[in-house]
């Protein structure tokens, strides 16, 4: 509840908000800031369910840029409380308020507005919580157990607005007062209070960021991570937002976890303060009631962008960490609990990292969170939301907007078609898949412009071959889940490992583990090929035969474009294809063939497709 709150009034765009505590929130939940307030005629609406000034169109569900925007928190909450908003919008000259609190067990939602005084900015006073039901009232916690709970929030949220003063009291007591922080001193103070001291003086600052990352437009991940060789027995100091919004992402989790992999002891976590700025229509915030939980659009690639980062901001180049931790580092505060985890002393050497992004040298901390959500994003690549997701996410806003304000809606879906339309005609080519003759090859067939059918027989493997080869780029890096190993002796290993650099730019990440295994942490891009996966031991062995041969003949010290991608193309391994699979691998061709204007593709002296045309037909029958 008070986190709803909170979150709209940031929406509001205030600079200061107090947030009124008593009896740990049973008695009383006021929130006072100095946004831009409700309008008079919005104010009776404000109280209704499914009701939300932040949407104005069906295509905003998309690129969701606010905080709140499901339209149900205030009718929710004076359902179960006696609720009191008052509000002022600066151009207004009076303040207004309506009460929804009743004597009988039900709000009053057609509630008189009342002229009340009162600055610019909203007060919404939430009393007697659960009054109506004693049944949830039983359930909650001790008064210091939910009062602890709220303070955790307000903590969560003024560690991603760092331009917004809070104060927190409780009790009519004072016990958090946070001025705005919009310099880094202020910033840097405010985490010390908040999170620790200690963490920031065994932190290493992230910053990094992509203009056109995989055409997702601009990434930014910025922050602060425990050095390796600094970590806690819980995961408790470990906070993620993604624009300005606190989640807790499995997908996340394992790509930090990833990043440390070899360098924390077992059963013990690293710290981190962090915050990605994406792309809203690249994340879907609409998956969970809490929104604690996101789906990102390419949740693969954002994996593979975090593990960068954070190996970048680690070991940006060869060191050697000694892990060892004093007793009494650490100081407890308001909120935390527990102490940092200890472990004997333990040295690693971690090999040169190579980036793969463009790294930005800013001292910037902090953009205004209102800035961030404000931005005029222009995408790529188009998205898209089931249709009756949406319906029923806006059932109930034909109250608030009339049909003109919808209808850019259909304008949208007007451009979409446009752009389908568009689609086609490059995917035509190959036109519509009829199914695989047998396992090796697939079928597709298409009408010509004089209406003559063609039929297409396409080798499977060849075909992601020859997708491999034309897409392949450096620095085209996927980390692996789980890493592999290849068992290769102690010479093979230190030969390939000369190459570590050529092979790090090519998207090749090599370790050793262990005299006669190599580990391999990461492989190049696959680029989303259909049925297309790398068996990892022949790819290795044949590098290093390639390689070796080269050197051989020409006494070469670096790995050749040309070697890798033949290493790579050959030790493919193609699955059957689904349906929707082999029109994807169609399509990928067709593009192929629009950019490049062939007619036809080969992989050495084998041709990828061959055509049957009613004349080739005719002439086998």
């Amino acid at each position: 509840m008070v986190k709803e709150l909170l979150e709209n009034a940031i929406d509001a765009q205030s600079n200061q908000i107090h947030i009124e505590i008593e009896r740990g929130g049973s008695a009383l939940i006021r929130i006072s800031d100095d946004g831009t307030g409700i309008n008079k005629d919005d104010l009776a609406l404000a109280v209704t369910r499914h009701a939300t000034s932040k949407l104005q169109t069906l295509t905003e569900l998309e690129k969701i840029m606010s905080l709140g925007f499901r339209g149900e928190a205030l009718a929710s909450i004076s359902a179960v409380s006696k609720l009191s908003i008052k509000s002022k919008q600066a151009e207004q000259e009076q303040a207004w308020m309506i009460n929804t609190g009743t004597d009988s067990d039900f709000a009053d939602y057609t509630a008189e507005l009342e002229p009340v005084a009162h600055s610019q900015g909203t007060t919404i006073d939430v009393r007697e919580l659960f009054f109506n039901t004693p049944a949830r009232r039983k359930f909650m916690r001790t008064v210091k157990t939910e009062f602890k709970h709220i303070d955790d929030i307000v903590k969560r949220i003024a560690l991603s607005q760092f331009d917004i003063a809070f104060k927190l009291t409780h009790n009519k007591k004072l016990l958090r007062n946070l001025p705005r922080a919009v310099t880094e001193k202020a910033i840097m103070q405010r985490i010390s209070k908040l999170f620790s001291p200690e963490f920031l003086s065994h932190a290493k600052k992230v910053e990094f960021s992509s203009d056109h990352f995989s055409n997702m437009g601009t990434l930014r991940l910025w922050g602060w991570v425990s050095a390796p060789q600094w970590h806690r027995k819980q995961a408790d100091w470990q906070y993620f937002y993604v624009n300005g919004r606190y989640i807790k992402d499995k997908l996340v989790n394992h790509a930090l976890r990833q990043a440390y992999q070899e360098y924390l002891p077992e059963d013990t976590f690293s710290a981190y303060l962090l915050y990605l700025e994406i792309d809203p229509q690249q994340v879907d915030v609409n998956v969970h009631p809490t929104k604690h939980e996101v789906r990102f659009r390419q949740s693969r690639l954002i994996h593979d962008f975090i593990y960068s980062a954070l190996k970048q901001a680690l070991f940006p180049e060869p060191v050697s960490f000694v892990r060892e931790i004093e007793p009494g580092m650490e100081t407890e505060s308001l909120t935390s609990a527990g102490q940092a985890g200890q472990s004997p002393k333990m040295s690693v050497q971690e090999g040169e990292y190579v980036n793969q992004y463009r790294h930005v040298n800013s001292h910037q901390l902090m953009n205004k969170s209102h800035q961030l959500m404000n931005k005029s994003y222009q995408p790529k690549i188009q998205s898209s939301l089931n249709q009756h997701h949406i319906a029923e996410q806006l059932d109930g806003l034909k109250q608030l907007y009339n049909t003109e304000k919808v209808e850019s809606s259909h304008y949208t879906n007007s451009k979409i078609e446009t752009q389908l339309q568009a689609n086609e005609a490059i995917s035509s080519f190959f036109g519509r898949s009829i199914g695989c003759l047998i396992p090796n090859y697939l079928m597709s067939q298409t009408i010509t412009n004089n209406m003559n059918a063609q039929i297409f027989v396409i080798h499977i493997l060849r075909a992601q071959q020859y997708l491999l080869k034309q897409l392949f780029q450096p620095n085209q890096q996927v980390p692996l889940l789980i890493p592999e190993t290849v068992s290769l002796s102690n010479s093979e290993i230190d030969f390939l490992l000369q190459y570590q650099t050529d092979l790090n730019h090519w998207g090749l990440e090599l370790n050793q583990l262990g005299n006669d295994t190599l580990m391999v942490r990461s492989l190049p891009s696959l680029h989303g090929i259909p049925g297309c996966t790398i068996d990892t031991e022949t790819f290795i062995k044949r590098i290093l035969k390639n390689i070796k041969d080269a050197s051989f003949a020409e006494s070469s010290s670096s790995v050749d474009q040309s070697e890798l991608i033949e290493a790579f193309i050959n030790s493919i391994r193609s699955a059957a294809l689904s349906q929707s699979e082999q029109e994807s691998l169609l399509k990928m061709l067709s593009e192929q063939v629009h950019q490049s204007g062939i007619a036809q593709a080969s992989i050495g002296q084998h041709a990828v497709w061959k055509i049957l045309d009613e004349s080739t037909l005719d002439h086998l029958f």
